[in-house]
């Protein structure tokens, strides 16, 4: 996987595509593929699924993690970076000598199918992964009024509305009230964006269930998670999670200085609850569990943010809405822009930084 590839080979046209493609690489690399099959009332002509490829001994104590598709229209960069992964295992190889290497695809897959960012309950799953003493309730003070704007309440028309009602939001609480509202997540409304759920999701019981099973003798554990949709276009940050302890974020800053690392206290976007990392950390409590949000910036994030509530707003009025509905489309152009400029530079930062990852992990 070096920087010479061409990422467009890597990229699938949907899910279906994608996961067809995950599981043949898998099985010509030797890997041990695991099927997490959802429970949906949805029809689709096949199972949606999480899938995971185990590459080397299930007894490793070291392990590359690589994660895609938390927020299911993310993730074709994702893909493509595990497909590439898979398929060139001997030129970047990986797994090393006594480690491992584990793939997660598309941990949303109902949100990848249906070109949305949330689940099948319109879960957030990334505002969804609480702890045991955080409880599933609650939103910023400013949630309501922003729904009642921009939210299900309001007729959509064929033609998107949000820019006007956003610029009256901004007018009225200011731009700061953006980030202090929409992304830090909400309980409260079920029918709108960045709702983290009741409860632990479907995906979150699978994963839970599963990952400790195939990771028994971890010791330590490098996990990138990859997402899109955040920062300047195909710009790479590795977020750290608010859990991260100050040594562990100088562990991050030594090994991975040649790229871009924020920690929590420094995202001056917005702070979140729910989100994958600590819950993951949580799962093994005796192991160094290096985990990082590999954020790739594509579009304005008022931009972003306008493309989600254009869809969210159709979703909630039109039953089975497809994917090839036009706000879907355009969601799906927000985070997974179609531009081969966008999608060679991520990609070749992306292989950089997995094949970095599995150098680091071999010391």
């Amino acid at each position: 996987m070096a920087s010479t590839s061409s990422a467009i080979d890597f990229f699938s046209s949907d899910y279906f595509e994608a996961r067809q493609r995950f599981v043949a690489a898998c099985e010509a690399a030797g890997g041990e593929h695991h099927a997490l099959e959802l429970a949906l009332d949805d029809h689709f002509e096949q199972p949606l699924s999480i899938d995971i490829a185990v590459i080397g001994s299930s007894q490793a104590t070291r392990w590359v993690a690589l994660s895609s598709g938390v927020h299911g229209v993310e993730a074709p960069l994702g893909s493509a970076l595990q497909l590439a992964v898979l398929e060139n295992l001997r030129a970047m190889t990986l797994p090393k000598d006594g480690q491992s290497l584990v793939l997660i695809h598309a941990v949303n897959p109902y949100g990848f199918a249906m070109r949305r960012r949330f689940n099948e309950q319109n879960v957030d799953l990334n505002r969804n992964f609480l702890l045991p003493d955080q409880p599933y309730h609650g939103a910023p003070p400013l949630a309501g009024k922003f729904r009642k704007v921009l939210g299900p309440p309001t007729r959509p028309l064929r033609i998107a509305t949000s820019t006007l009602r956003m610029g009256y939001l901004a007018a009225r609480h200011g731009k700061r009230s953006f980030w202090e509202t929409l992304p830090v997540g909400q309980y409260d409304h079920p029918d709108w964006i960045f709702y983290g759920g009741q409860r632990l999701a479907q995906s979150g019981e699978l994963l839970g269930a599963s990952l400790p099973k195939l990771l028994p003798a971890a010791e330590e554990v490098i996990h990138l998670d990859f997402h899109t949709g955040l920062g300047r276009w195909a710009n790479c940050e590795l977020l750290l999670s608010e859990s991260e302890s100050s040594d562990g974020a100088a562990w991050w800053h030594d090994n991975f200085s040649a790229f871009q690392v924020v920690e929590s206290d420094q995202i001056s976007r917005y702070q979140v609850r729910g989100s994958f990392g600590p819950w993951l950390q949580s799962l093994f409590p005796d192991c160094r569990y290096h985990y990082a949000t590999a954020e790739f910036g594509t579009y304005a994030a008022l931009q972003v943010v306008r493309c989600l509530a254009d869809e969210n707003r159709w979703t909630q009025w039109q039953e089975n809405l497809p994917a090839t509905h036009w706000s879907r489309v355009r969601l799906s152009e927000a985070f997974a822009p179609k531009r081969p400029n966008w999608r060679q530079k991520c990609f070749d930062t992306g292989s950089q930084l997995v094949a970095h990852a599995a150098n680091v992990l071999a010391g």
